[in-house]
């Protein structure tokens, strides 16, 4: 529980910060400005996932999660004490950087602890509680800020590095297990004897990330107050500190497979309605959106090969982060498309990729 509950407080961190400057850069800087603030977090994401993947697969694992904390921790004294432009660019890049490297080896330190445990699809989905967490955290920051000049958001970074320190001396005593001297980038490995995997991961994933960004970030372009908007946002994400367990232990029960179907079609669902019915829409876009997320920390990292876990399990994340969190979003920004008619397409992609992926329930873990 304490290698749990210390994973979860560094992932929480990550998001936190990455979170904060996402919901800022859009409305605190320049358009143009802050749309490169914005898109620079998830190319840090990208490059991060790589790096550290790396470091997870071919040196050790607790030494990668070790490394993208201190970059947090570092890159956050930076711009709290050098606040310009500059380290703004500099912070977000290291901030995406960080986080792209943080998630994977999370879920791939938890997923090999619990390799045994027939409950690892909810050991798991504790990580994934970090997003709806840091979602509640980012967005009261903003609300407790909004009075205040524009730099001295800055001084909310203070709250990820507490907790990264204290994270780190629970997590310090885990097993440091030291990885086979295989030769080659993990990355290349992957992309050439497993490439069909990461395809399938990648596919599972995207929907999910258009529907949370959808239902979290788009969402604030409706003809509705910004306050009234970020109330709705704030209760749809607090329903997944309930419902992410629920459907992490339900993948241990019924399948990763079958979780992942279930939110799916909630997802179908909740699109149509939110245009017309745009509570009960949210609320359900919510709800699809952890049946989706929960089981994925399990999903990746069953999939792929000790060799080369750590590495390919963050890049398929990030990769499908962009094509689905990105994408989508501005496509119903810039058009008059129904939310519908942008998710189905995402869907679509999710259920062929479950048809092609086998049920990882239960397999054993390297």
């Amino acid at each position: 529980m304490r290698l749990i509950l210390g994973n979860l407080l560094l992932t929480i961190s990550q998001w936190y910060s990455f979170f904060l400057v996402s919901q800022l850069s859009l409305f605190i800087f320049p358009v143009f400005c802050g749309v490169a603030i914005f898109a620079l977090g998830f190319v840090g994401r990208i490059a991060g996932s790589m790096i550290f993947g790396y470091i997870g697969d071919k040196v050790n694992r607790k030494v990668a999660l070790f490394l993208t904390t201190a970059i947090l921790v570092v890159s956050s004294l930076l711009i709290i004490l050098v606040y310009n432009y500059y380290s703004i660019i500099a912070f977000r890049f290291l901030q995406g950087l960080s986080l792209g490297g943080e998630w994977g080896g999370a879920s791939t330190v938890i997923a090999e602890a619990y390799g045994e445990s027939k409950f690892r699809g909810l050991a798991t989905s504790m990580i994934q509680l970090a997003v709806p967490i840091s979602v509640i955290l980012s967005s009261f920051s903003i609300f407790l800020l909004s009075t205040s000049s524009s730099g001295e958001w800055r001084f909310s970074l203070i709250f990820p590095i507490i907790i990264s320190l204290f994270s780190i001396s629970l997590v310090r005593d885990m097993k440091s297990v030291d990885m086979e001297n295989n030769s080659g980038i993990p990355i290349l490995n992957a992309i050439r004897n497993d490439w069909s995997n990461v395809l399938k991961a990648i596919g599972i994933k995207i929907s999910e990330s258009a529907n949370f960004y959808i239902f979290t970030s788009f969402v604030f372009s409706q003809s509705i107050s910004a306050g009234a908007v970020s109330m709705v946002v704030i209760i749809a994400v607090s329903l997944q500190l309930i419902l992410m367990p629920m459907f992490g232990y339900l993948s241990d029960v019924i399948g990763r497979r079958m979780v992942v179907l279930i939110g799916a079609g909630i997802m179908l669902f909740g699109s149509i309605l939110f245009p017309s019915n745009f509570v009960l829409g949210e609320m359900l876009l919510s709800v699809s959106d952890a049946s989706l997320y929960a089981p994925q920390s399990s999903i990746f990292t069953e999939l792929f090969d000790k060799k080369y876990r750590f590495t390919v399990s963050n890049f398929s994340y990030q990769v499908a982060s962009i094509i689905g969190g990105t994408v989508a979003p501005a496509v119903l920004r810039v058009t008059n498309y129904g939310v519908s008619v942008v998710a189905l397409p995402y869907i679509a992609v999710t259920l062929l990729s479950l048809t092609l992926v086998a049920e990882t329930k239960g397999k054993r873990m390297q």
